[in-house]
């Protein structure tokens, strides 16, 4: 028999399944319309007819146009990724090495959805007035599961001052890099991620 615990984890699991299904065809469908007619001229009725969804179903998974954008699942990834235990690990490293592993294992589907976003988050005002409130916000999960993979029974104060560091550094760098839209310019962007990074690694020394 299926204890109650292990049903509502795999209901749970199937959910999270879907929901991603939906929010990955939605964002699909709205890049290639954004690709085709622009990002103003595109719609919440035309991403979600393109999807197949309702309008109504698109607000079940995004609240705004924006957001279709906005959502970035390398951000989960890289959470998900993170080793489970950081006890006596440095946490700066494991997030550094985790970002690397992903970013050389990405097929070269994710890397054109990854530039194809970062171009109009650059170029959209819309958008890249909301990049780094939109980092700002993901500080209390950084702060929750640095806390977790601590063995702190809850985000604290250093759990939180740790993970504002990592998201002031992750707008430092989007924010040195957005006026770069040359060719090449994502694996810049990462690179000048990782750099920063490195620096707060090193309690800001420079790195050698």
């Amino acid at each position: 028999m299926t204890s109650p615990d292990r049903s509502t984890s795999t209901t749970g699991s199937h959910r999270e399944r879907k929901k991603a299904l939906v929010q990955a065809t939605l964002q699909r469908e709205a890049l290639r319309l954004f690709r085709e007619q622009g990002y103003t001229a595109t719609t919440i009725d035309q991403i979600a007819a393109a999807a197949g969804v309702s309008r109504v179903t698109f607000f079940r998974y995004f609240p705004t146009k924006a957001d279709v954008v906005l959502h970035d699942v390398a951000d989960l990834a890289v959470l998900a990724a993170l080793p489970e235990n950081l006890e006596g690990i440095n946490p700066v490293r494991a997030l550094r090495d985790t970002v690397r592993s992903l970013t050389e294992s990405a097929t070269p589907a994710d890397r054109a959805v990854s530039a194809e976003r970062e171009h109009l988050l650059r170029t959209v005002p819309e958008l890249r007035a909301r990049v780094p409130e939109q980092m700002a916000a993901a500080i209390p999960l950084l702060a929750g599961e640095l806390a977790e993979r601590l063995g702190r029974p809850a985000p604290d104060l250093p759990t939180t001052t740790l993970a504002g560091a990592i998201i002031g550094v992750a707008i430092a760098a989007w924010t040195a890099a957005a006026d770069d839209l040359s060719e090449g310019f994502m694996q810049r962007h990462r690179q000048l991620l990782d750099d920063c990074l490195a620096l707060l690694e090193n309690g800001m020394a420079s790195p050698d």
